[in-house]
């Protein structure tokens, strides 16, 4: 029987063998075009919409800098979670399970891919907030901003893998994936501010690491130091440090019932 190689070193294999199987699946130039497609269109909507509308409250760049924060989260959301349902569907889930090697630090490496794209996609955003949508950029903290956007992409990592975590069971989790990235769109304060949102719902905003997000970011764009903005900052490290150990626990729990109930690729 092969010994369990270490966490660190799954992790860091699985990350490398992502760029590498993704990139062979999918052309560069297509990714980018993805990415330059979805980003700019979500924007111009909302932006349009916001102008349209005129409240003062939700200006042009109001909109367009949650939306900016925004494409982090869909597409962070949207690429971890997919993992299990991608492995599935080609085949290699049962392979992965019946391995000695740990199914959360597999695709916690596979999640690199997403981050990366997360990441990049914020910039896209930002790029169009300036030359296409005229947002000023004269007092933003570049340095807060870019340390803003690591942690974004990080901490939305542990909620992708909790929601992705289904889809060892599930067919596929990007469908609740996708209806994440809209509620997220919806109350964290994207398009307008979560004091228009009943008490109740304002409760489920401060949970979702997002809403700290676009609020630091928001900060940052403004000139604020990662100092000024400590508490998002930190509320949103905490709910993505919570999400990432109950994934853990979600992972392990489906993992055990698929290796138990055989079940490896059933839909």
């Amino acid at each position: 029987m092969f010994a369990e190689a270490g966490p660190l070193r799954i992790v860091w294999a699985s990350a490398r063998n992502s760029f590498v199987t993704r990139f062979t699946a999918m052309h560069p130039i297509l990714w980018l075009f993805q990415i330059l497609i979805t980003s700019f269109f979500a924007m111009y909507f909302f932006a349009a919409l916001s102008e349209y509308i005129g409240n003062p409250e939700v200006t042009v760049s109001f909109v367009v800098i949650g939306n900016a924060v925004q494409s982090v989260a869909a597409t962070t959301l949207y690429s971890v979670a997919e993992i299990p349902g991608v492995e599935k569907h080609t085949g290699t889930l049962g392979a992965l399970i019946q391995s000695p090697s740990s199914l959360f630090s597999v695709f916690l490496g596979m999640s690199a891919f997403g981050i990366l794209t997360g990441i990049f996609a914020m910039f896209v955003s930002l790029g169009y907030a300036a030359f296409v949508f005229g947002i000023s950029f004269a007092s933003c903290n570049f340095l807060s901003v870019g340390v803003i956007l690591l942690l974004t992409c990080l901490s939305l990592t542990g909620l992708g893998m909790l929601l992705g975590s289904a889809g060892i069971r599930l067919r596929t989790a990007a469908i609740i994936a996708n209806i994440f990235a809209y509620i997220g769109l919806l109350i964290s304060g994207v398009n307008f501010p979560v004091s228009y949102l009943p008490d109740w719902v304002q409760a489920v905003s401060y949970c979702m690491p997002l809403t700290y997000a676009v609020e630091a970011v928001r900060g940052a764009v403004d000139g604020a130091s990662l100092i000024d903005l400590y508490r998002p900052i930190c509320m949103m490290i905490l709910l993505g440090t919570v999400f990432m150990i109950i994934a853990w626990f979600s992972f392990k729990f489906f993992e055990e019932s698929s290796r138990n109930s055989g079940k490896t690729d059933s839909f």
